[in-house]
């Protein structure tokens, strides 16, 4: 915590005396033009020196934010290697040739007492703000060396089955041809095998728990639905609704287009049904 104690600045001005009473571990600093002694021997003028304590060293100077190495978004105090330094933009300016807070940050812009930056870009980080947090991040990093695995992209540019994506899920490549879902062999329990991409939550759609074995009505609908859509709606090994129910894991072309466990296959939601998936199973 921040010792309570009164700044005193000396200087024409610049004098500027607050008490540090209210300054803890909790205070928000930032975006007020209120705590530059906080941070600063003196009020800096803008263009002119700085005035930084701790001679510039902003593990001190950022100290609030409790920074211990492999516990924070990027490591900072590091010198990028000759490869990375070439892509690290202007912009994105260094601290004695190392990585370290204002590379990402731009502490100037925090210290005007300005509502509307602090909405637009809450963390004042350089170029912000951004559609995607990620996009800080490929300034100086490949891309193409951090994309997720997608699991659903089964094909590869010729049209052929990756037999590697198949098995993230299977046990082994099942036959596309013949296979049914009973004959399928999976890593693991349904439901856990989506979940360990997908949001963790059981409340899905319409904030219910669907994961439960339909009722009698619910299951004629549901083969109803079948027979209507030319479609399979399958349920787990316990005969409970799950994810793939109403989702196609497949990419299409990974199941023949004539077989019914072929519906809805690359479609956005890879819902198994066109329109409305609640009225595979519910009436109006």
């Amino acid at each position: 915590m921040i010792a309570s104690m009164t700044y005193a600045v000396q200087g024409s001005e610049n004098r500027s005396i607050f008490s540090a009473d209210t300054v803890t571990d909790l205070t928000n600093i930032h975006y007020t033009g209120k705590y530059c002694e906080v941070c600063h021997e003196k009020r800096p003028l803008k263009g002119g020196q700085k005035h930084l304590k701790y001679k510039s060293n902003f593990d001190q100077l950022c100290k609030c934010h409790n920074y211990k190495p492999g516990e924070y978004v990027h490591p900072v105090n590091i010198e990028p290697s000759e490869e990375k330094r070439t892509k690290i933009p202007a912009d994105l300016p260094l601290q004695n040739g190392k990585i370290n807070c204002i590379t990402c940050h731009d502490i100037y812009m925090q210290c005007q007492d300005n509502p509307e930056l602090k909405i637009l870009n809450k963390k004042f980080i350089r170029g912000a703000p951004f559609k995607k947090r990620t996009e800080l991040c490929f300034k100086c990093h490949d891309d193409t060396q951090y994309r997720k695995l997608d699991p659903h992209m089964q094909l590869d540019q010729n049209g052929n089955i990756i037999k590697e994506k198949c098995l993230h899920c299977h046990v082994e490549r099942p036959d596309e041809f013949r296979a049914t879902f009973k004959d399928v062999k999976l890593v693991g329990d349904l439901l856990s095998i989506c979940q360990r991409c997908h949001v963790k939550t059981l409340k899905h759609p319409a904030d219910a728990n669907h994961m439960v074995i339909p009722s009698l009505k619910i299951a004629a609908m549901m083969r109803k639905t079948e027979e209507q859509f030319d479609t399979k709606l399958p349920l787990d090994n316990y005969g409970k609704i799950f994810c793939a129910t109403c989702h196609n894991p497949h990419q299409k072309g990974v199941i023949p287009f004539e077989r019914a466990g072929a519906r809805g296959a690359s479609e956005k939601t890879g819902k198994r049904i066109p329109g409305n998936i609640c009225l595979a199973c519910h009436e109006k």
